[in-house]
């Protein structure tokens, strides 16, 4: 599950997409199941919430003993860059919190991790602070050292800090060459405005050059609490084992988190398309963005088959695919999705196309959205997109991690604890009659701004 529906609005379709318009391998997830041993598979995984410090801590734990490997996705809420009360830290601090921690040099950790096969990750998102790791049973006690040392004794070393802000600044340089990225920061501007969600992937120089050690250390105390933790753990740990991973784990942190709420946000969906040129790209970048659907709302899943039967379906299948890339050729690759945030739950389509086609790719979607919106999906089109959907999703038990990571989300996410045990049945559910109706009520009668749709789009050479 891994947060599909849930990334930043602009940069993460375009991290999935075609890179600089150029034709890249299609991801043929139905293809592969059809193929495989994940076949009419039904996973029996058992979902359990443990509890440790008296309830203060909670994590959601699936046992899985063929492989001799723990695994944990956990994160906070309220932590990400978007809450930030000093600009820059949590992306430095998710930077440099491996580089040496308690007895460990930055070159001694990471000897002693590769040798033990021991992994830990750290990433800052605009809503949380989100780490993961993994171990092998074989050297526990090991890991369980260095993950505390990392968790409650980073360096943060004045020399890695510095150094991290050079590598940013580098970074941020080269996204000016980057045309997708032009466009994340266009949606930036333009859509979110003051909202910490306009804020720059990257903050500017002299914004990183304020930020010290001792914010990231004050940052750290100030964002993680019992009360905003999530938990995910997956593999060959037995449930007391796993509490008492947690109570020695996590039993530092307060039992509150300092955080505070992001600030609201109003989206207008009724402006005119806004552009900018990009003359070093051979390729127009352009996005559309309305509004979404709530993650928990009932009629998530009537609207997702939509989505999928217009512009999500892998592979060549959408309507969207099939008539302004199949069918035209005006388009590399052309997608619809579903994003959820803390500050906005959207519903966008994204393509690239040459300079010359650009136009024309654009009234070749909005006819095929419209024919969509008129005629609806057909009763061979819902079990198409069920079956795909219920097969594909058997590909996100391919790794403990992954479930380790989606016993998080379902968490992130408040989908209970029962959610991988149902969510094949609240696909099957779905009936024709759902999904259209979804498509009356939530989506536009048209994708113009005068019925509620933004464009955005970065101009190529042409």
């Amino acid at each position: 599950m891994k947060r599909v529906f849930k990334f930043s609005v602009a940069v993460m379709i375009i991290s999935l997409l075609v890179a600089y318009g150029q034709r890249e391998p299609v991801f043929d997830d139905v293809g592969i199941v059809e193929n495989s041993v994940f076949k009419n598979r039904s996973f029996a995984g058992v979902t359990e919430e443990i509890t440790a410090d008296n309830g203060k801590i909670k994590a959601y734990l699936m046992e899985e003993h063929s492989v001799p490997l723990v695994t944990c996705s956990f994160g906070f809420d309220k932590s990400g860059t978007a809450y930030e009360k000093k600009i820059g830290v949590a992306m430095l601090t998710a930077d440099i919190m491996v580089n040496g921690a308690g007895k460990y040099s930055r070159q001694s950790l990471r000897d002693v991790m590769k040798e033990k096969g021991i992994h830990f990750g750290v990433s800052a998102g605009r809503d949380r602070l989100t780490f993961s790791f993994s171990y092998v049973k074989a050297f526990e006690e090991e890991a369980i050292k260095i993950i505390k040392a990392i968790l409650y004794e980073p360096h943060f070393d004045d020399e890695d800090l510095e150094l991290s802000k050079k590598q940013f600044a580098a970074a941020r340089q080269r996204q000016h060459e980057n045309p997708q990225y032009l466009l994340s920061k266009l949606v930036k501007k333009n859509f979110y405005g003051n909202h910490p969600y306009g804020r720059e992937n990257i903050p500017e120089d002299k914004i990183l050059a304020e930020v010290q050690s001792d914010d990231l250390r004050a940052y750290l105390k100030e964002v993680r609490g019992k009360d905003n933790l999530k938990i995910g753990i997956a593999g060959d740990i037995e449930s007391p084992k796993a509490t008492a991973l947690m109570e020695e784990l996590f039993g530092q942190l307060p039992d509150k988190a300092d955080v505070v709420d992001l600030m609201p946000f109003q989206a207008d969906f009724k402006q005119p398309i806004v552009a900018d040129k990009a003359d070093f790209s051979a390729q127009n970048f352009v996005l559309a963005v309305t509004s979404g659907i709530k993650r928990q709302d009932k009629d998530f899943y009537p609207l997702y088959i939509a989505n999928y039967v217009l512009g999500g379906a892998s592979g060549l299948n959408s309507k969207l695919n099939k008539r302004v890339r199949e069918e035209k050729g005006l388009t590399y690759g052309i997608y619809s999705i579903l994003t959820h945030t803390d500050a906005a739950d959207l519903w966008q389509i994204y393509y690239s196309a040459t300079p010359e086609n650009s136009q024309k790719a654009k009234e070749t979607t909005k006819e095929a959205y419209l024919e969509f919106y008129r005629n609806g999906v057909s009763e061979a089109e819902l079990e198409g997109a069920k079956n795909a959907l219920l097969s594909s999703f058997n590909l996100r038990f391919s790794s403990l991690l992954n479930i380790a990571e989606m016993l998080y989300e379902i968490q992130v996410d408040d989908l209970g604890i029962d959610f991988l045990k149902k969510r094949q049945d609240y696909v099957n559910a779905v009936t024709l009659d759902e999904v259209n109706g979804a498509i009356k009520k939530y989506l536009p009668a048209a994708l113009e701004a005068r019925e509620g749709t933004r464009w955005f789009e970065i101009i190529g050479k042409n």
